[in-house]
């Protein structure tokens, strides 16, 4: 019997082109269309951050030579705003140096110019299944840490319970003759002195009396 209520499907993913040439911005936009893409462009690093806040892109695909803000003055900016954003570098075949300072300033992959349609989507694959990756690394940690601190904080609990329940059992057995070794035992289990366990056996005792 088919869902009555089918899930729709995801939302394409979508990439920010940016590139101070419109011509080059029009041939990509038709290309990662044709792919399944939803496509922003932006003439500018200015523009690309206005856009990337408006519209949260998953990949950016930045030229390096802009006028006002670099392809490099960008790439920081743009992760500051969103660290899983995968970047991409499109840059002069002369200029390999300043697409490895992208890199280091977390740029995921650099293509030369004329740009090979083919890398360009190997290199969009490669780059999404990382920024994935990154993200259910993270979700798992933070899932991790919420169940240790839960799981924490139910044994702290339990031991109360239990201090409280081997106190009170101490307290009532008055001069039994084992109460010794076992006010030994419970100072080594909570940690503290015997003395202080015997004070709080004789506490509990004046409350009871």
């Amino acid at each position: 019997m088919p869902n009555p209520d089918p899930q729709s499907p995801p939302p394409p993913t979508t990439v920010l082109v940016v590139d101070d040439e419109d011509g080059i911005r029009q041939a990509l936009d038709r290309f990662l269309t044709r792919l399944g893409y939803r496509v922003l462009q932006a003439a500018s690093g200015a523009e690309a951050l206005d856009r990337q806040a408006a519209e949260q892109p998953e990949v950016m695909l930045s030229d390096i030579r802009m006028p006002n803000m670099s392809g490099v003055e960008l790439v920081p900016k743009a992760l500051a705003a969103d660290s899983d954003l995968a970047i991409i570098m499109l840059t002069a075949i002369d200029e390999p140096r300043t697409a490895i300072e992208c890199l280091k300033l977390g740029a995921y992959d650099y293509l030369i110019k004329p740009v090979d349609l083919d890398e360009l989507e190997m290199s969009l694959q490669s780059g999404l299944r990382q920024r994935q990756l990154e993200i259910d690394r993270r979700e798992l940690e933070q899932w991790l840490a919420r169940e240790v601190a839960v799981r924490t904080r139910d044994l702290e609990e339990r031991t109360t319970v239990v201090e409280d329940i081997a106190l009170a059992a101490l307290a009532a057995a008055g001069d039994w003759p084992g109460a010794s070794d076992a006010v030994e035992k419970l100072a080594k289990e909570f940690g503290t002195s015997p003395d202080d366990v015997r004070r709080e056996i004789r506490k509990r005792r004046g409350a009871a009396g």
